[in-house]
């Protein structure tokens, strides 16, 4: 979406990715996990701790490198402002190469996760990885000007190791969608979109299961619909709940077909880690439709959703209706309309 925004606001870009959809000018660089396993994580054999211990700050550093290469080879123009979006953080290393290969660009990292301060890769919550990372993104991040990031935590951590550049707070942003799922109308709708622990390993399905299951005690009209890829255990879950029947899995789908999804949905589920402050970045896509919003689980986190709690869920769920017309919350900002803003915090501090 970065890049719509960017073309939307007259900006030539040149993109490199693993894959690129027909209309985006750039190169595709092939990553052999486009298409992370879903099976649970196996016990680290001898050529995990190896790639933990000599690929930093993550494996993906190999995809990287050659990245680097792919764009130093095919970019068309010298580019004013260098782009790299995290996760993985090892695509910052990109960034810092390619400032040398184009000294008069300025370069901007875009980060959507914290680094260590909340790490999804446990190698980074060894003692090693603790003291010595964060050295390693000083080094990586010192030649930035700016850093871009979707939440004030975010933004302080990286502040931390770049304190030489510009720091400004983009909201995570979406499209929006006039076209609603038509749904069973004889049926309420509750719509979860994304992964659970493939995309946070602290987030659990029973934290939507369980009080959905309880919920459908209350109201039996009640369906789960689950949108995005799902480890092989959280498929076993559903397979063997009492309310399977009440579940459907939608497996993996295009971007416009999973906000359609959850245009037309009654209400929309979102789950999030214990310790994290901060919901995940779907809440966005959620808001955009304007469906209700039930957060599921324990966790501060909460708190930018609703001021429910964790007790009341099974009785939320049970309670809600068929959904007539937008709620009144906010709509978050569109693609051309946040990086518009970026844009001229750019021009402006950078």
């Amino acid at each position: 979406m970065w890049v719509r925004g960017l073309q939307a606001n007259g900006a030539r870009t040149f993109v490199v990715a693993p894959e690129l959809p027909d209309d985006i000018d750039g190169i595709a660089v092939h990553h052999p996990n486009v298409d992370p396993s879903t099976r649970p994580p196996a016990r680290p054999g001898l050529k995990d701790h190896l790639r933990d211990l000599l690929l930093w700050p993550d494996p993906d550093i190999r995809w990287a490198r050659k990245a680097m290469e792919a764009a130093r080879r095919a970019c068309p123009f010298v580019p004013d402002w260098i782009f790299t979006t995290s996760p993985p953080e090892s695509v910052h290393a990109v960034g810092h190469a390619l400032k040398r290969t184009w000294p008069s660009a300025r370069w901007v990292v875009d980060a959507r996760d914290q680094w260590m301060l909340r790490p999804f890769r446990a190698e980074r919550r060894q003692l090693l990885r603790r003291t010595l990372e964060p050295v390693l993104a000083r080094h990586i991040l010192r030649k930035c000007d700016a850093v871009l990031a979707v939440n004030e935590a975010i933004a302080g951590e990286l502040a931390s190791y770049a304190p030489q550049a510009a720091q400004c707070v983009v909201p995570h942003f979406t499209e929006n969608t006039e076209t609603p799922h038509p749904f069973d109308e004889a049926t309420i709708n509750l719509v979860h979109t994304g992964s659970f622990k493939l995309s946070d390993p602290d987030v659990s399905i029973d934290q939507l299961m369980a009080p959905f299951e309880q919920a459908t005690e209350i109201n039996p009209k009640l369906r789960l619909h689950l949108v995005g890829r799902l480890r092989d255990d959280e498929v076993a879950r559903i397979h063997s709940s009492p309310a399977r029947s009440r579940v459907i899995l939608h497996g993996t789908v295009p971007l416009d077909e999973s906000m359609q999804l959850q245009a037309g949905a009654d209400a929309l589920m979102v789950a999030a880690a214990k310790a994290s402050d901060a919901p995940p970045g779907k809440l966005t896509e959620y808001r955009a439709a304007g469906r209700p919003i039930l957060p599921v689980g324990p966790g501060s986190w909460r708190r930018h959703v609703d001021d429910s709690t964790e007790d009341q869920d099974v009785r939320r769920i049970g309670a809600v209706t068929k959904a007539v017309g937008d709620t009144d919350m906010t709509k978050p900002a569109t693609p051309t309309e946040a990086v518009a803003k970026a844009l001229q915090f750019l021009a402006t501090r950078a």
